[in-house]
């Protein structure tokens, strides 16, 4: 018997030093667009978004990012394959048009372009805040 709990991804969150800085990083480099908003924080004057692309309109359109404000710990830098969630993969149409984009908008790349797990191409590089991110372009479905 097959038992079906997850339907998909609703969103990854991320923790910030600067909340409204990395909502506009993802919106220039990404396209994302705000889809919510809590009112600023009383202890950090930040808010809390749920970022997506143009094509997730509600709550059940799609991956979202969460960006919320992050607590006092130092940041650890990370590495693709440390235990715990290593990075976060966009989907793409057009690889080569994405990766020109977040070039010519100086996106610090990490290594280079390669097949991705199943086939496509993707290549990492790192947000603003140094959170490892991939583009992922995939020509057709994943055997089953």
């Amino acid at each position: 018997m097959t038992i079906k709990l997850a339907s998909g991804l609703d969103h990854v969150a991320i923790a910030a030093d600067n909340t409204e800085q990395m909502v506009q990083w993802y919106s220039r480099m990404l396209g994302m667009i705000i889809l919510a908003q809590t009112e600023p924080m009383e202890s950090t004057g930040q808010r809390t978004y749920l970022i997506g692309p143009p094509t997730c309109r509600n709550a059940f359109g799609g991956m979202m990012l969460e960006i919320m404000p992050r607590n006092e710990h130092v940041r650890r830098p990370r590495e693709s394959h440390d235990p715990g969630i290593s990075h976060v993969a966009w989907m793409v149409e057009d690889f080569d048009e994405a990766y020109t984009h977040l070039a010519g908008q100086g996106v610090g790349f990490v290594g280079s372009v390669v097949g991705a797990v199943g086939g496509g191409r993707l290549i990492s590089f790192v947000d603003c805040e140094g959170n490892l991110m991939q583009i992922v372009e995939r020509k057709k479905p994943l055997n089953r």
